[in-house]
């Protein structure tokens, strides 16, 4: 059976000590690194920092028409973001929810993105139970806000995340760190790589990490460990083969529950540490991940690349948590719900591309040529408790080791639900005169679902995509893009007939500058996006209970501004700075015409890193600053309007670098003490 949580009250967070969206106190964490190697052998490039690989040509970012974020190993080294929520939590544009389908979800854009890659190979992430993901494998975080169907496929028009493993070094390092935290957080990580052979041709890499922590809320704690592995042979002078393998394991005991408000929306007032689950909670996952690809160079300066991932996931659930909201007038209501689940992810995914040049009508051009094929299954078994635990909780006065765990029976499940999409694309960039380029691609894609008997499929699924990038200066050029995605749905209309997929159009236009020989890349995009074909009940036909049919006529809007400047700016200055302006509404719906769809989305986001290191002693003590900002947002749920204010939360890091091979780095996170409510649920 489906889980189903609504409740009235919003859920504390519950992410980590150092990420600044979260209910702290005034805190410290300290972080000591030791690099047996010097520390410029893990900085990533300056080419691989301005060419995104998800876009599978060599563009950099101001030849790509569209918004383009790269967060590098170094900017979350100084940040010290150890999961990928906190890398996102950080990015231009992006909002994080934790707790949605089990999971965090992440947006952009007013939309939920829900296109992933691992080293441009689609993946699926964000799916019911999901595990989280440590950053401490990742070379980089690529992010293309808007749409991308052209390389992805489905998806909504929200964004594309591109996580970038580590690969394995031709030069000898080794890292280590150590780091202590609030609420008991510890965390040791090991970074390792090097040739194996003489002559380098086999190079490998093992990153290993473990953290044991707690929470600012009672009871809850999480051990994640993460060993990855990656080796690269060289077949030839041209040809490389990767092979790699990646085991996660994670122990949770989660906090399901939250906290609650009272029944006419109004805070309670409890204070941040409350938990309102058993102590016997937990969500346990264990996620294997294999990867591989061969690339090779021809010698016209054409690159064929084949990458294959294999994941296989498996996750249990067990909690009982306070449910509803509290009268009043008599402090009643909440009663604990809860239940037992297993849940089985499976994935397959192949991307191969050939990209290279051509020369046409005297000019250089350039083009791409790919085939992707991802196929997920996903299976939930559930569990009823053989002691009933359906009991009222004093939200007062709650002791969550007050009730004794059940057993549970048999778990039953209605079968795995198999997702599967293909697809060949191409993309050209013609250089039609010095200054302008035009971009153009389309992709044709296939996609089928089948579970509990049932059974949708597209085929010939055309996505076009379309832009131009005119060089108004050596280091300035203006561009404009079309790009288009589709959401399959499962809906029917009266006759039995599937509706057809919601479409995704992104509009988007600005301007892009690439300054001080590449080391300061600036944007400023204005982008308009429409979703068409949305379902909505069909008005001829009033649903009979839950039986409803449906018509393709729901259409909303997402608009707005974005601006980013991220680089060195000036000698020992890392700058990232990323301001959002957004706004969205309904244009064509039954029951919100005119209203905005993702109230949740606030129409103002700032994100703002700095770190300096200062000219003296070598360069050797530096200082960061960090601020995370944005506009109240609301949400509307059973009647009520639930309202989080705006607000700045702001961090700050010291570093010292001791001498070649150690460093000591001091982060404070939240300094003001801001308290901000997450993830409002109403029922």
């Amino acid at each position: 059976m489906p889980i189903s949580r609504t409740r009235g009250w919003l859920r504390a967070s519950s992410c980590s000590s150092l990420s600044a969206l979260l209910l702290l106190p005034p805190g410290a964490f300290a972080q000591s690194t030791t690099e047996i190697s010097q520390l410029d052998t893990v900085t990533v490039t300056a080419d691989r920092e301005t060419t995104p690989s998800l876009l599978k040509g060599s563009q950099t970012l101001r030849e790509t028409p569209q918004s383009v974020t790269i967060i590098t190993r170094e900017r979350m080294d100084q940040q010290n973001l150890q999961s990928l929520d906190e890398v996102l939590q950080h990015a231009p544009g992006i909002t994080v929810q934790p707790y949605q389908l089990l999971t965090t979800g992440y947006y952009a854009r007013g939309f939920k993105i829900d296109s992933f890659q691992q080293d441009g190979v689609p993946i699926q992430m964000g799916q019911m139970a999901s595990p989280p993901q440590d950053a401490g494998i990742y070379e980089r975080v690529e992010i293309l806000r808007g749409a991308n169907g052209l390389m992805q496929g489905s998806g909504n028009p929200a964004a594309t995340v591109n996580l970038v493993p580590k690969r394995a070094p031709r030069e000898f390092l080794a890292n280590s760190e150590l780091s202590a935290g609030s609420w008991n957080r510890y965390r040791g990580l090991v970074d390792v790589g090097g040739p194996l052979n003489e002559s380098g041709s086999l190079r490998a890499r093992i990153v290993a990490n473990h953290e044991d922590r707690d929470f600012f809320y009672d009871v809850a704690g999480q051990k994640t460990s993460s060993v990855y592995g990656t080796a690269d042979l060289d077949l030839g002078p041209d040809t490389v083969l990767t092979v790699g393998l990646q085991r996660q394991r994670i122990r949770f005991t989660t906090n399901m529950a939250g906290v609650p408000f009272y029944k006419d929306g109004s805070d309670i007032g409890l204070p941040r540490s409350t938990y309102l689950d058993v102590d016997w909670d937990r969500f346990d996952w264990d996620t294997t991940r294999v990867f591989g690809g061969i690339e090779h160079a021809f010698g016209n300066a054409w690159t064929a690349k084949l990458s294959v991932n294999y994941q296989n996931g498996d996750s249990t659930l067990k909690y009982a948590g306070a449910n509803g909201a509290v009268d009043p007038a008599t402090g009643a209501g909440p009663r604990l719900t809860g239940g037992a689940y297993k849940f089985e992810n499976d994935q397959k995914s192949i991307d191969g591309y050939l990209n290279g040049p051509f020369q046409l009508l005297g000019r250089r051009h350039e083009a791409t040529l790919g085939w992707n094929y991802q196929r997920a299954s996903l299976e939930q078994f559930s569990a009823s408790f053989l002691t009933p635990v359906n009991q009222p909780v004093n939200v007062w006065d709650w002791d969550p080791g007050s009730v004794p765990e059940p057993g549970i029976g048999p778990y039953a499940s209605r079968g795995p639900t198999r997702t599967t999409q293909s697809g060949l694309y191409a993309v050209g960039r013609f250089s039609l005169a010095d200054p302008l380029t035009l971009i153009t691609g389309v992709r044709l894609s296939r996609w089928k679902q089948e579970g509990a008997g049932t059974s949708t499929k597209l085929g010939n699924e055309l996505t076009p995509y379309g832009g131009v990038v005119l060089d108004i200066a050596p280091q300035w050029s203006l561009y404009a893009s079309y790009a288009q995605i589709f959401q399959p749905q499962t809906q029917t209309t009266w006759d039995g007939k599937t509706l057809d997929p919601v479409k995704g159009t992104n509009l988007e236009a600005g301007i892009k500058g690439e300054l001080l020989d590449g080391k300061l890349n600036t944007s400023l995009a204005f982008f308009n996006i429409r979703q068409r074909n949305r379902a909505q009940v069909d008005p001829a036909y009033p649903c009979a209970g839950t039986a409803c049919f449906y018509i393709s006529g729901g259409e909303v809007e997402s608009q707005g501004v974005e601006a980013e400047i991220s680089g060195r700016p000036l000698p020992g200055l890392d700058l990232s700075f990323g301001y959002t302006y957004n706004t969205t509404k309904y244009l064509k719906d039954a029951q919100s015409q005119g209203q905005a769809f993702a109230s949740f989305t606030p129409r103002h986001i700032a994100r703002l890193w700095a770190n300096y290191a200062f000219p003296w002693d070598g360069g050797r003590l530096s200082a960061g600053m960090g601020v995370q900002a944005q506009s109240a947002y609301t949400v509307q749920s059973g009647g009520l309007t639930l309202r989080q204010g705006g607000y700045a939360l702001v961090s700050a890091r010291l570093g010292y670098r001791i001498n070649r091979n150690l460093s000591a780095a001091l982060h404070l996170n939240n300094l003001f003490d801001s308290f901000v409510k997450q993830n409002f649920q109403a029922a």
